[in-house]
Order: structure tokens, then C-alpha cells, then sequence
């Protein structure tokens, strides 16, 4: 398709540094342009279809999707309140200064605009509708490219031609395309108007003036008299060619029409003829459709004509129309079913054509089956069913048997007379060893395993293929009908020569998203924890490192003396470098740092990223208030250009970790610095709970993870293969993979999709007491010692049936067999879906397995598992789950608390929770307050008080299925000698829940927003999850190490060469960064001549001026530190005023 409607090509790999690798990943997906290193284009499941390849190879030639057009909110609009959590990225909006539309309109049809149902919450809701409502049902097409996709592909391109299309007329020019009339031949072809029963192919006599044809009369004359039209001299590139024609014999049924090929003679003549094809005349006088392979390798002409048969018998003619000359291969078998408009309006579920039998270029007899009426339909309405069948035939005995490894294509063909404008529907399979009713096999000898019709005296085989084949609604829409014929092309090839068609790739060098690739780190980065930070800081840093691990491969180790590595300590701030400057580094980790997504973010800086609002299309998406930013401070808002950044093809992400908050730098503290372009992200943009799932996706490609460190096993059930859980033979029962009812909801999807969301079940229903049934997972490979395995499990029934957890490890001989028990559930009444966190601590490869048990006769019931994850990580040491949380932030009053029971930490210290589901007094009630107290406990006697040294930290669940896209809430405190932390009985404040005593609280009055609460997956239903640890610190008191001195190379020769320009300069006599001018950890670069500082940028702090020796420490953090939830209320008044003083 692409060869034949533009000039964009495609070869076979042999060594080049840029390269399309086409794989089998997760879903359909390209990279948008040419990375210049080579790429992949992944084709996963259920993309192997025409429109999406072409599809995919359009972001990779450099196109977004239409909807992402500077002028989009003219066409279409955005429903992002009804877009999916965390996908609301895939409908951003990108400037003509990013983007350009190479002066074409907006294109509903494009093959790149998102379908209306795109990204969902509701599968009933669209999340976007078009301003014009007839254009709905267009949007989302997956046909083929529309007119303006050709259009843009040939401007960006400067295809002034298509590669493969030869020739192609619809005689609607005087000049008939160049075609010339034989001066031997006995008469000529006509140019003829269309007219009232002999209307043109064309436009099928639909336009007054217009519609013309070439026509041979054949009621006058002499039998046997004939008129030769040729066509110009063509020059092909290929030895293969395809004539497509339509045309239509109304005179005798002896008149014929041959088609000629005049070639080469070998002197440059093109003289030599060669007949290719006859076609006589029939009953039919209808328009028709041929194809006439040519197969010519050198310059020639191909000609018709028109033989007349019977003049005096004759009451008409031969025309031709709408010719095509493509180097392509013709189609195996058409099929041209007629009245299809009729078909359709009669047609029930039960009718089905089947096409006359067809041979394949080897010899395999098939046929095609339509269902006008298949069954299935969609917002757009009901749908044509296509399928494919073996058929026996004269050649059977000979044929490979069973026939496998061949593609069946099927296409509908969109009749439009410019073969590049058409957008047909196309479909494929390949055959394989598939069986039906047990061992038949599909693709076998259909006189062996078919049903024998005596309509058309063969067998015919099982047919595979589509029900939503076709819309009805495109095919009313478009040239699908044209004189009411249904056109079908098919074709049976034998693809065995693709079954090993990979090449290894050469190797190339690694491509960096800055400047150098030395600014990269080696893996595992070694790291120090100097005794400056704060003790809460380093155990901040240390959940930091952990997360790094869970969702990539970066990887931390303590310093061992290595000549690069991170110093973490407590600075003037919030800051560190970007890159590895090879000669280590410090990253400050100050005053009010000690979170762990700002850890996150500072990581992110030293491994290489800078800000999301410095990206060079950032004003796409974001608006800059100059006029609102601290003076000498505007640098700050700087964008970088993609010589210097890149953003590793990837969109912009509002939510990304490394986005300035709205009020950064600004001069009033109740006036934003930056807006979103869209207004739902204002409140987005800066958020401080993890990574994004863009942060992820850089971060991976940028070190090229794979795969995550310590993510052992996920499943939510969805895949028929359960994640590769396997049933134990000798047990009683099985666990069933069940589909989510309205009656029972799975926890992945909550019951919300129809056809999706699927849990395991052991059904205890008339079950004898004992009976049980086991479920193992895969073999699994720790590279700790420690996990813990995490899953949502929901027991119904009666009280006292069982959930077991076991592990099986390794016996010492290799056989994973050694069973061990680690956990037990007991149901207590409670229907709802629970969490569960179970320790596991294998150093050895096993599996863990799930053991139903029954514990009473009953009549009913069961126990259900779902989303589980195993991570090695330790487990926290509480879980509390509150449910039906909406109704506790509609009802408690403001400064009123929710407790939790008692918990123990693993010293034995006893401390609860208290969440204000509308804040603590004198806190904002549009946030969730969240503190932390000790009870009294069993082991009181024997602890340490005050319990200074540990650290607390609590985080709220995101309950996202997928643990490495989850976005958690986390906050930490550490204790200290202060009273708060002595034996809690000392205060003599009774607590009747518990029957102890209970100490003061201590804890964050704006832990997480109510808004936050609602836009991701913490209120799964309606259920607060919450965490807790509380964990000895005393380790780290003392954790600082020594640097080991290097005096085997030049620390400012290597910084120079980490910032070297991209195009050297020649270096001078003398170096202007010799002593480094630059203060406060700034890193001197020279820039044609001059010595340039490039001035360290943080979280909260950056440095400025032409040497940094000024720092500036940002309001904006400070305010919402400081101020709390009062600065969002103050920003949404502020970005009213602003945009009303825009107007």
C-alpha cells in the first residue's frame, strides 16, 4: 500500500544503522520518526491487520494522531472526564510549532484518528464526539489511509509519484490518458458520455456532462472486424504487473474482448506482441471487473481489442473504464456478488452465499462465505461476516496435506476509480494445525474432514474468518456498492518461506537522551549516605531506591570506592546534577526533601532527565505567565531545544514527577507561573506521589530495561492462560478462571466490562468438609531472600473455610517439592474483596500455590483470588482497609477521626492510625488527614522508650492492577527523644476500642487530596487501602564512608568532556574553565572561547547568575509545604483571573 500510494519504500535489513524492526510485543505501537539507531514496531496480538500496520509505519515515518492537531477543538471534543485514569496523556494537543498539518484540513477519516470509544472509562461513553455529528461513526476508521493521509505522506515526503502505480484512466479527459487508436485496425474506440442505459463506470451515469468511457460499437460492420486502443509506452521496475479494468459487452455474445501486450523487441522498439487474456462475451451486461496479470520486465504497451462476433445480431457494444496498471500481483479468485443492497435488506442471521469454487496458484481448490447479516454489531450498527474454506478439487491427490502455513486474504473492495483514494477493507489468516471437534484438522483434505454439497458437487472444509468483517454503515458510505456489486478478492498463498525470516542485527552504539552517552551510569550506581542528611532522609533514600527497582532496572549499591558515584547529603535544598559527571557527585537531599517521590525526582535529574516543562513543545501544553515570575528568575522556564534534550519519543506528561508546579518562582503567592493549555491539568501538573507511567517509559528506554529487579510475578486473571498457574492433579477440585457477573464482580475491572474481567474461583457449593483444591504458580527465580506476595482475595458463604498459602522450593536435588506452609485465611462472613500480604522468604527457585479448603457443609459459597503480585520486597507491617470511604467523606464532619485497631511492628511496639477523612482542624477539607500514635502493648515492658530512631511511614494504595504503574501516597517521619514517643501509658489517655492507653498523634493534616482520592485507583471499591511501617533506623546513624582518593585521572578533564559541545570547537591555547569560575557545585563548559556555567537545578532550590553564586528557593515548594491545601484554592482563583485578563 504504501509503494503504491506514495514513494515511501521498504528493503530487507542488511547491516544499516537506521532499521524498522518489526516484533510480537505488548500491543500495537511505534516510535514517531526515525531514531536514526534503528527501532522497534510492535506488532502484538490482534494488530496483524492491514490499517493498523499502516497505521503504526505512519508514526514511525513521523506523524502523531489527528487528534492531537494544534486545531483539533474545531473538529472534535475531548471528554476527559470520561478518559481512563493516567491515559488522559493520549489525547494531548500538540502546537503548529511542534506539529505541522502541511496545509491539509482536519481529517475525520484519517487512519490516524482515535476511534470514539478511545481510552474509555465507561464502554458506553465516548471520550470524543465530533462537532459535526454525521462524522461520529467516521472517526477511528481502520480501512485504510484517507485521502489526506496520502496527502500529508506525499508533501512530508516530496512523493511527487507513486512506486508502483503505472497507469491508471478514467477517461474523464479529452486526451484519454494518453491512449492511442491502432491506424491498422478496422475501427476506433470512442470517447463516449455516459447516458441513460449506457451510464459510465466512473460515476456510474450519476453527473450531468460528466462520465465518460471508451466504447466499441459492435452492431455495424463486418464479424470479425476489430479496433486496437493502446497505451502509452510504459517502463516498469518490477517483472510483475497487475491490469485492472471494468468492463461491460452489451452486443453479441460472440464479440470478444482480447488484451495485448506490445513489447521490447530487443532493439527499443516496442513492437512485439504477446496476448495476455480473452474475455467473451455473455448474457451479463452489467458492469464487470477483470485483472490480467502482465508480467513484463522491460518498456511496453498494453492494448484492447475489440473483436466483433455478430454485427447483425449485435444491439451494442464493449466498453471499458476505470483502468489500473499496477506492479503488484493480481488477486487469486473475484468474486462479484450483484444486488447486494437487496441482499442486505432481506438477509436474517440464518443467510449465508457461499462463492463458486476457486483455485489457488498451487493447485488448492476454495471458496468464500458471506454472512450480510453475521450477527454482530456496534454503535456504528450491524456487520457483513466474511470466511474463508478449503474446497475439494481436481488437484487434490497432488497437494500438500494438511495445507498449512498459507495466508488467506480477503478483501472488500472499495470501488473508487483512483486506485490511491481507495480504502478497501482487507483481512488475513494463515493456516495452521488447528483442530475442530477434537481432532479434525481445519486446514486438511476436504474430502477427508468436509461436508459434501450436492449444489456445487464438492466438499467443502470448516470456514474460518470474520462476523465484523465490514460495516454495513461502510459499506453504504463509500464505492463498496457501486452498482449495487459486493467485489471480493481473495488470495491463498504459501508464506513457509516466512517462517524464519529474522536477521541478527549488527551491533551499533547505544543512543543517549543527552548530549553524551558518558552521562549514563553503569548499573548498580554506587551510592553514600553522609551523615549530614537527616536520619529520615536516608531512609526516604532507601524506599526511593527500592521503587527504582520495582518499576526498572536501575539499581543502587553502597560505595566501595568506585570513581563514580552519588553522595547524598543535606545542602541548601532540594538538587542535583544531570547525568553522570563521572568523577561522582553530590545530590542534596535538604530541609523538607525527605519524600520519596522528591528522591525520585532528584534520581531522575542524576540519571539524566531535566524538567518536563523545558521540553522544546512544552507550549503545546503548558502557558508560561513571564509577567508572573520573580525578575532574573525567567531562565528557569527556559526551553530546551531537541538538539540538546530529547524527549525519547514520548508524549508530554502533565503528570509526570519532573513537572514544575504551578506556582514555581512566582512573585505572588496566590498567581500561578504556569497553567495547562487543557485547564483539568492544573491541578496535576507538579504531583509529588511516584513516578508516572511516562517517567517509567523514559526512564526504561533510556537504560534500556526490560525488565524490573525485583518484580517476581503479576496476574490479574485476564489471559486464558492465568499466568501460567497450573491445577494440582491430586487434589479435589479445580479452580475456574470465572468471567465477572453482575452478581460477582472481579477486583481487576470491578464488574465494569462486559467480556473481561475474570478472577479464579474454587466453588465450596455442596462440598464436603475438607475438600479442597490447590493452585500453583510458575517455577519462579528469587534473586533475594525476601518477598512478599500481595492479592486480593473475597470468601463467601459461611464462616470458616479456608485460603492456605504454601511454598514448594527446591529440595537440594533440583525438583521443586519441598512444601512448606506460610500463611492461613479463615472466612469470618465478610463477602467483600480483601487484601492480603504474606511473607514469603525463599532464597531458592519455587512457587507458591493457593489451597482452598471447605469448612462446613453449606449450600453455597466460594473463594475467589485476583491481582496478585509478588515482589521481592518486605511486606508492611499493617494493612487497614476502610470501606466505604465516599460515605465517610460525606458524613464525617470536618477535624473528626476514623481509628484504627491495634497493630505491632515487628520489634513488638503497638501503635495505630487515625485518618480525618476531612481534614484535622485547622487544615483544608479537601484533603485527607493522616496520623500516627503508640498504644499500649504486651511488650511494653521489655522495649526501648522513647522509641527514637525509627521511622514511620504510611502510604495510601493506589489499587492499580499493575503494581509498577501504581501511584501510591507515601509520607515518613522518624522519631526522636522527644515525650510524644515514651510509653504511651504515661499520658493516661484510655481507649475503649482497645482497652490500652493510647499517646499523642503525630502526622500530616493534608496527606492526600480528596481529588487525588477520585482521579486514580485509590477508592477501588470504595475501599481505602492503607499501609504502614514502622521500622528501626539505628543502622543509619552512622552511615557515612570515606572517599577513596583517584589520582589516576583529571576530574575536570572528564566534567569537559561530559559537557563538550556536540560539534567540537578547536581547542585553544589556554582554557578559559582553568580555575572553574563556577560556584555552588556549578560545572564549567566552553562555548566558542568563553567559559559558560552550567548552574545546578533542583527541586527547590536553583542556582543563577553568571558564576551561581545566587540561589533561589522555590515559593512554590514552600507554599505548599507550608501553606497546604490553601494554595489550591488560591490557584483556581488565580487561573480565572489570569485567563480573564488574557480576554
Amino acid at each position: 500500500m504504501y509503494r503504491l500510494k506514495s514513494c515511501v519504500d521498504f528493503k530487507p535489513y542488511e547491516g544499516e544503522k537506521t532499521f524498522i524492526k518489526f516484533e510480537k510485543r505488548d500491543g500495537c505501537w511505534s516510535y514517531v520518526g526515525d531514531l536514526q539507531t534503528g527501532q522497534v514496531l510492535s506488532l502484538g496480538s490482534g494488530c496483524d491487520h492491514k490499517a493498523v500496520i499502516e497505521h503504526e509505519l505512519l508514526h514511525a515515518l513521523g506523524f502523531y494522531h489527528t487528534q492531537s492537531r494544534q486545531d483539533r477543538d474545531d473538529y472534535v471534543k475531548i471528554w476527559l472526564d470520561q478518559v481512563t485514569e493516567g491515559m488522559e496523556h493520549n489525547f494531548n494537543k500538540y502546537d503548529d510549532s511542534f506539529v505541522t498539518d502541511l496545509n491539509t484540513p482536519y481529517d475525520y477519516e484519517s487512519v490516524m484518528h482515535y476511534r470514539p470509544f478511545a481510552f474509555n472509562k465507561d464502554p458506553n461513553i465516548p471520550t470524543i464526539t465530533t462537532n459535526i455529528p454525521e462524522f461520529f461513526n467516521i472517526i477511528g476508521q481502520y480501512l485504510d489511509f484517507s485521502e489526506m493521509d496520502i496527502v500529508r505522506l506525499n508533501r512530508m515526503y516530496n512523493c511527487s509519484s507513486s512506486l508502483t502505480l503505472l497507469d491508471q484512466c478514467t477517461f474523464e479527459n479529452t486526451n484519454i490518458c494518453g491512449m492511442i487508436q491502432s491506424s491498422s485496425d478496422d475501427a476506433d474506440w470512442v470517447h463516449l458520455k455516459s447516458s441513460p442505459g449506457a451510464e459510465d463506470h466512473t460515476l456510474s451515469g450519476q453527473c450531468r456532462d460528466l462520465g465518460y468511457t471508451m466504447h466499441f460499437d459492435t452492431s455495424t460492420g463486418n464479424a470479425e472486424q476489430s479496433a486496437l486502443l493502446e497505451s502509452r509506452i510504459l517502463y516498469p521496475k518490477r517483472k510483475i504487473q497487475c491490469l485492472q479494468f471494468f468492463y461491460k459487452m452489451t452486443g453479441s455474445v460472440k464479440d470478444r474482448l482480447v488484451i495485448w501486450a506490445k513489447m521490447d523487441d530487443g532493439t527499443g522498439t516496442v513492437r512485439k506482441l504477446k496476448k495476455l487474456h480473452t474475455i467473451w462475451a455473455d448474457e451479463d451486461t452489467t458492469w464487470k471487473i477483470a485483472h490480467v496479470p502482465v508480467q513484463i520486465g522491460a518498456k511496453f504497451r498494453y492494448a484492447f481489442q475489440g473483436v466483433r462476433g455478430d454485427p447483425p445480431n449485435s444491439e451494442g457494444g464493449i466498453f471499458i473504464d476505470d483502468i489500473s496498471l499496477t506492479e503488484t500481483h493480481c488477486p487469486a479468485a473475484v468474486w462479484r456478488i450483484q444486488n447486494f443492497s437487496s441482499i442486505l435488506e432481506t438477509a436474517d442471521y440464518n443467510t449465508v452465499l457461499n462463492s463458486p469454487r476457486f483455485y489457488s496458484p498451487e493447485g488448492y481448490g476454495f471458496g468464500v462465505q458471506v454472512r450480510p447479516l453475521s450477527g454482530y454489531s456496534d454503535y456504528t450498527g450491524d456487520y457483513t461476516g466474511l470466511y474463508f474454506y478449503l474446497a475439494s478439487g481436481d488437484n487434490d491427490i497432488v497437494m500438500q496435506w494438511p495445507a498449512v502455513n498459507r495466508q488467506a486474504t480477503i478483501v472488500v473492495m472499495d470501488q473508487d476509480p483512483d486506485i490511491k483514494l481507495r480504502m478497501s477493507s482487507a483481512r488475513s489468516l494463515t493456516t495452521d494445525m488447528s483442530t475442530v471437534n477434537g481432532d479434525k484438522l481445519i486446514w486438511d483434505n476436504p474430502r477427508n474432514v468436509g461436508t459434501f454439497d450436492p449444489s456445487c458437487q464438492y466438499y467443502r472444509g470448516d470456514s474460518m474468518g470474520w462476523r465484523s468483517f465490514i460495516k454495513h454503515y461502510d459499506l453504504r458510505r463509500r464505492n463498496y456498492l457501486k452498482n449495487d456489486d459486493l467485489i471480493i478478492f481473495v488470495d491463498f498463498e504459501d508464506l513457509t518461506s516466512l517462517i524464519n525470516s529474522e536477521v541478527p542485527v549488527a551491533p551499533k552504539l547505544r543512543r543517549n537522551a543527552i548530549l553524551d552517552e558518558k552521562a549514563r551510569w553503569e548499573f548498580p550506581i554506587p551510592y553514600i549516605l553522609t551523615d549530614s542528611l537527616d536520619l529520615n532522609a536516608k531512609g526516604v533514600i532507601l524506599q526511593a531506591f527500592e521503587m527504582y527497582r520495582l518499576k526498572s532496572c536501575v539499581d543502587f549499591k553502597p560505595y566501595e570506592g568506585e570513581s563514580t558515584y552519588i553522595s547524598f547529603t543535606k545542602l541548601d535544598g532540594c538538587w542535583s546534577f544531570v547525568g553522570d559527571l563521572k568523577t561522582g557527585q553530590n545530590v542534596s537531599i535538604g530541609d523538607r526533601c525527605d519524600t520519596k517521590a522528591i528522591v525520585e525526582h532528584e534520581l531522575l535529574h542524576a540519571l539524566g532527565f531535566y524538567h518536563e516543562q523545558s521540553r522544546s513543545d512544552r507550549d503545546d501544553y503548558v502557558q508560561i505567565w513571564w509577567d508572573q515570575i520573580i525578575p532574573g528568575k525567567e531562565h528557569n522556564f527556559n526551553k530546551y531545544e531537541d538538539d540538546f534534550i530529547t524527549d525519547l519519543n514520548t508524549p508530554y506528561d502533565y503528570e509526570s514527577i519532573m513537572h514544575y508546579r504551578p506556582l514555581s518562582f512566582n512573585k505572588d503567592p496566590d498567581i500561578p507561573t504556569i497553567t495547562t493549555t487543557i485547564p483539568a491539568f492544573n491541578n496535576i501538573i507538579g504531583q509529588r506521589l511516584d513516578f508516572s507511567a511516562l517517567d517509567l517509559e523514559r526512564l526504561n528506554r533510556m537504560y534500556e530495561c526490560a525488565a524490573s529487579l525485583t518484580l517476581l510475578d503479576q496476574c490479574d486473571f485476564e489471559q486464558i492462560n492465568i499466568c501460567g498457574m497450573i491445577q494440582y492433579d491430586e487434589d479435589d477440585a479445580d479452580w475456574v478462571q470465572t468471567l465477572s457477573s453482575a452478581d460477582v464482580k472481579d477486583h481487576t475491572l470491578g464488574g465494569k466490562c462486559r467480556d473481561a474481567g475474570y478472577y479464579m474461583k474454587f466453588d465450596t457449593t455442596n462440598k464436603v468438609e475438607g475438600h479442597s483444591a490447590l493452585l500453583e504458580s510458575r517455577i519462579l527465580y528469587p534473586r533475594r531472600n525476601q518477598q512478599c506476595l500481595e492479592f486480593f482475595y473475597r470468601m463467601s458463604g459461611d464462616p470458616g473455610d479456608q485460603l492456605i498459602i504454601w511454598v514448594r522450593r527446591d529440595d537440594g536435588s533440583g525438583n521443586v517439592r519441598k512444601v512448606s506452609k506460610v500463611h492461613t485465611i479463615i472466612g469470618d462472613g465478610d463477602e467483600s474483596w480483601k487484601i492480603a500480604h504474606v511473607s514469603l522468604n525463599v532464597e531458592e527457585k519455587f512457587r507458591y500455590f493457593f489451597q482452598g479448603i471447605v469448612g462446613s457443609n453449606k449450600t453455597s459459597g466460594g473463594i475467589l483470588i485476583d491481582d496478585i503480585t509478588l515482589t521481592e520486597t518486605l511486606c508492611p507491617n499493617a494493612v487497614w482497609r476502610i470501606q466505604n470511604f465516599t460515605n465517610l467523606l460525606n458524613n464525617v464532619p470536618h477535624g473528626e477521626r476514623v481509628q484504627s485497631c491495634r497493630f505491632y511492628n515487628s520489634e513488638g511496639y503497638a501503635y495505630g492510625i487515625n485518618v480525618y477523612p476531612n481534614g484535622r482542624i485547622n487544615s483544608s477539607k479537601e484533603f485527607v488527614g493522616i496520623t500516627f500514635h503508640f498504644f499500649t502493648g504486651e511488650n511494653d515492658a521489655v522495649l526501648e522508650w522513647p522509641a527514637e530512631n525509627r521511622q514511620v511511614t504510611i502510604t495510601v494504595m493506589d489499587q492499580n492492577t499493575d503494581t509498577t504503574l501504581q501511584m501510591s501516597n507515601s509520607r515518613s517521619f522518624t522519631t526522636d527523644a522527644d515525650s510524644r514517643w515514651i510509653k504511651p501509658s504515661t499520658f493516661e489517655e484510655w481507649d475503649e476500642s482497645c482497652f490500652c492507653y493510647r499517646g499523642p498523634e503525630f502526622g500530616w493534616g493534608t496527606f492526600i487530596s480528596h481529588e487525588q482520592l477520585r482521579r486514580r485507583d485509590f477508592l477501588k471499591n470504595d475501599d481505602l487501602i492503607i499501609t504502614v511501617n514502622f521500622d528501626d533506623l539505628a543502622h543509619l546513624l552512622k552511615s557515612e564512608v570515606p572517599i577513596k582518593a583517584d589520582f589516576s585521572s583529571d576530574p575536570q578533564t572528564v566534567e569537559e568532556s561530559y559537557y563538550r559541545p556536540k560539534v567540537r570547537q578547536p581547542r585553544a591555547i589556554s582554557d578559559p574553565c582553568q580555575p572553574n569560575p563556577c560556584r555552588n557545585g556549578g560545572a564549567c563548559v566552553v562555548n566558542q572561547g568563553k567559559a559558560i556555567c552550567r548552574c545546578v537545578s533542583g527541586q527547590a532550590i536553583v542556582y543563577t547568575g553568571d558564576t551561581c553564586e545566587k540561589q533561589h528557593i522555590d515559593g512554590g515548594i514552600l507554599g505548599v509545604l507550608i501553606g497546604g491545601a490553601a494554595g489550591t484554592i488560591a490557584l483556581t482563583v488565580a487561573i480565572i483571573a489570569v485567563i480573564y485578563r488574557q480576554n
